[in-house]
């Protein structure tokens, strides 16, 4: 009987498997651990303003995430906008690719997303608090962490392939 190799097990439709990529325990925790250090150091220097502020962040930060995605993809590919939606993974949170999706799309997608939240977090500085744009700017980047680690690592991999996020790896399939 004959063995079946690793490229074989590794194919679905005509995508063979190119790269792993294994999200660590230890740099979940690390990701986790910098959101509550962050929030404390808001809650020593401004009081409980900074927490308040920081809530406020958090979700305003998601919603403009949310909002600019749904905006890009409508523009740039709408037939992929079914396959995202908010997800509570760690270190995935906030809208992603549920199903598999174009690294070249993702990689727009995320440039667009760190632009124009750097834009509407700049926005407030003017005449919002300052641990509100220390806030957004903070979870603005930290949302994104993750994502751009993973564009980082892949960074050499051709833009015509696909990838899969998962909550303890990522594949990098080409056809």
């Amino acid at each position: 009987m004959n063995t079946p190799t690793a490229t074989r097990d590794a194919t679905f439709y005509h995508y063979t498997l190119i790269r792993k990529v294994a999200l660590r325990p230890e740099s979940k925790y690390s990701y986790m651990a910098t959101a509550l250090l962050v929030i404390s150091a808001l809650y020593l220097i401004y009081g409980w303003i900074g927490l308040i502020y920081s809530a406020a962040a958090i979700v305003l930060t998601l919603l403009v995430h949310a909002l600019v995605l749904r905006l890009t993809l409508r523009r740039v590919d709408e037939q992929s906008e079914k396959r995202w939606t908010f997800r509570l993974d760690w270190p995935w949170i906030g809208p992603l690719p549920i199903m598999d999706t174009q690294l070249s799309l993702f990689r727009r997608l995320h440039f667009h997303l760190f632009l124009i939240g750097c834009c509407v977090a700049g926005l407030f500085y003017p005449w919002a608090h300052s641990s509100l744009v220390i806030a957004m700017v903070y979870w603005h980047l930290w949302l994104l962490t993750p994502r751009i680690r993973l564009l980082i690592t892949l960074r050499r991999e051709r833009s015509d392939g696909v990838i899969r996020l998962e909550s303890k790896e990522v594949s990098y399939y080409h056809q």
